[in-house]
Parts: structure tokens; sequence; C-alpha cells
């Protein structure tokens, strides 16, 4: 039986310890990824939105200034501060994932971390691709590349196949 204030499970807080526990760790963090945890809830939310009242194709577009990309740079082409900066913000998206009550699927995810990276002089590939759920419908996945190594969205990518790619 768990103590009031304490978690049953190791690691895991109650609703009360929850609030508490959140807190404390974004006092904890550096200005630097509070503020980009803020950049990531705006361009997530900006993306959310977009997708919602704008055809995809003009999203991308705008978004990658109409570049389209055949492959991927080599991983070990690929700076250690490019990959630093690419590890930040996927933990910065994925904060504001986690404690959001607002869903946002792969699309704007994608969308928004190539938008940070972009903006830091980072390249990075926005992928597209298709698969097939067991029922035999046709399902779409987006994720974020940094050369041959996924940055956003890699939690199945592998069962996709690539239809598109953008620079």
């Amino acid at each position: 039986m768990p103590v009031r204030g304490k978690s049953s499970t190791p690691g895991r807080i109650d609703e009360r310890g929850d609030q508490m526990s959140v807190l404390t760790r974004i006092v904890q963090r550096r200005p630097a990824d509070l503020l980009m945890a803020a950049e990531a809830l705006l361009l997530l939310s900006f993306f959310r939105a977009s997708l919602a009242l704008m055809p995809v194709r003009r999203i991308i577009r705008a978004v990658t200034h109409g570049k389209a990309s055949p492959g991927a740079t080599p991983e070990d082409a690929i700076a250690q501060p490019a990959l630093s900066t690419a590890l930040r913000i996927r933990w910065a998206i994925e904060a504001i994932i986690r404690h959001s009550p607002a869903e946002f699927v792969c699309f704007p995810q994608t969308l928004a971390g190539y938008t940070m990276l972009r903006w830091r002089g980072v390249s990075s590939a926005m992928v597209y691709g298709v698969a097939r759920s067991p029922e035999g419908k046709l399902i779409a996945h987006t994720w974020l590349m940094l050369g041959d190594r996924t940055v956003l969205g890699g939690e199945g990518a592998g069962a996709f196949s690539e239809v598109e790619r953008w620079n």
C-alpha cells in the first residue's frame, strides 16, 4: 500500500508529488534549456495549427524552401556540436510532449525539430514514409534525420518505406 506522497513504484510519483517533481526539475534546468523548451512549445503549437489549416505541401515548401533531398549525410560526417544541438532539441520537444495536455503527433514534432535545427545552422532532413497497418490500412509517419541518425520519430520508423525526404 503506497504511503501518501510516496511512490509505490521506484521512479514514479503520485499526483501530488508529480507537480512538485516537475516544478523542481524546471527550476533546476539551465535558462537556455527553458528557452529551448518554450521555443519547442511555440513551434509545436504553430505547426499543429498549420497542419489543420493549410495543405501539407505548402507548409513543407515554406519550411524547407522547396529543397528535396535524395539521401543522407554519413553519420561520421556529422560534427559533434551539431549532434549535441540535435539531442538538446530532441529533449526540448519530448519534454513538452510529455507534459502537454495537447497531443502532438509525429508531423508537428518533425517540423518543429527541423525548424529549430535550421535556425541554429544545422542541416537535417525530414523523412515521410508509409506502411500498412495490420488491418491493411495505409498509415504514414514522419521522422527527423541528422545524417543517417534518427533524431525524432525513430520509434517504428524502420517499419515505414520512405516516400519523400526534404532538406
